[in-house]
């Protein structure tokens, strides 16, 4: 499958190129009883894709309407979001500064050195300073002079960042090829799944979280959706992900961290490799591999009704994969 390209930064441009994102049937036995599919988001774009092109959009068209100059954001060493903003800071023409966690190393990782090569300045921070990184006048404190910036939290997740995740929900209530019964997506703050629960009416969300968050995710998700009531927050070995027929349900899914964020055990490396023989789909280790993990469970522990119709949200971040070789 070819990869799209986001050439223009306007709404109908990216509409446009969303629209056309394939979706791909998957026949595995590692999710019996249920027919899957996986919208590939990760062809959205090269280097801009995945949800963190929608969660950047809104905050881009913001960036240009008030004629700034500069967008700050944050990020660890390995971050698909300081990636895409330095690649979209390189195409669409304006400057970026990404906000380390750490000292510098000696050798970048490979994520950082691309940044740089997008003409993206990086300051190195302490943790300390890191944990005020959205206090008034952090940005000044960075040296950036803050009325010509616009501040990006990290990943993208702010009302700007759920605001373009519910245009993924709504292209997929145009493009969806079948039915589906339930959407599947990784979650790292809550704001993709906020953003999709608010755009694909009629259709459940379930979100995977990928790191030991806490409740943080449900209540991020119940702040940017408090028109969507209540958000079920389960565990790995909660009964059902089903609700009553007919009914629209919300859920996330803890408990397939695997050990934390971005770790990888020998169990997750296997299962990444059996799906990708299998599929031809290249998995992220962070997200994607763990959403498709936490789906083969539920499927094999018959969580879902038979039949269900279920498309997965492949969040892109294949370039993160260099850090697992």
């Amino acid at each position: 499958m070819r990869s799209g390209f986001l050439s223009c930064l306007n709404v109908d441009a990216f509409t446009k190129a969303a629209l056309e994102v394939p979706y791909q049937l998957v026949r595995s036995n590692l999710f019996p009883g249920i027919e899957l599919w996986v919208r590939r988001d990760d062809l959205l774009d090269p280097l801009i894709s995945g949800n963190k092109a929608y969660k950047l959009l809104y905050n881009l068209l913001e960036l240009e309407a008030r004629q700034l100059k500069t967008v700050v954001t944050c990020g660890g060493a390995w971050s698909n979001h300081v990636h895409a903003v330095a690649a979209a800071g390189a195409r669409f023409g304006f400057d970026t500064v990404g906000v380390i966690r750490g000292e510098r190393a000696r050798n970048l990782s490979a994520t950082l050195q691309d940044a740089e090569r997008f003409g993206m300045k990086l300051i190195f921070v302490t943790r300390e300073q890191y944990r005020r990184r959205g206090d008034a006048g952090f940005i000044s404190e960075i040296g950036v002079d803050e009325e010509l910036a616009l501040f990006v939290p990290e990943g993208g997740s702010n009302y700007a960042g759920v605001r373009g995740a519910r245009v993924l929900g709504e292209i997929i209530l145009k493009s969806a090829p079948v039915r589906f019964n339930q959407v599947w997506t990784a979650c790292g703050t809550g704001a993709t799944f906020a953003g999709l629960a608010s755009g694909l009416k009629g259709i459940s969300t379930v979100g995977v979280e990928v790191l030991k968050a806490g409740g943080s995710i449900a209540r991020g998700a119940a702040m940017w959706l408090p028109q969507e009531g209540e958000i079920a927050r389960l565990n790995a070995t909660h009964e059902a992900l089903v609700g009553e027929a007919g009914s629209i349900h919300h859920w996330l899914l803890s408990g397939f961290h695997c050990g934390g964020y971005a770790k990888y055990p020998e169990m997750l490396r296997r299962f990444q490799d059996e799906f990708e023989v299998e599929t031809g789909i290249p998995l992220d280790p962070v997200y994607t591999v763990k959403l498709l993990l936490a789906l083969s469970n539920s499927t094999k522990n018959k969580r879902l009704r038979n039949g269900s119709k279920i498309l997965v949200i492949h969040s892109g971040g294949l370039q993160g994969r260099r850090g697992f070789a």
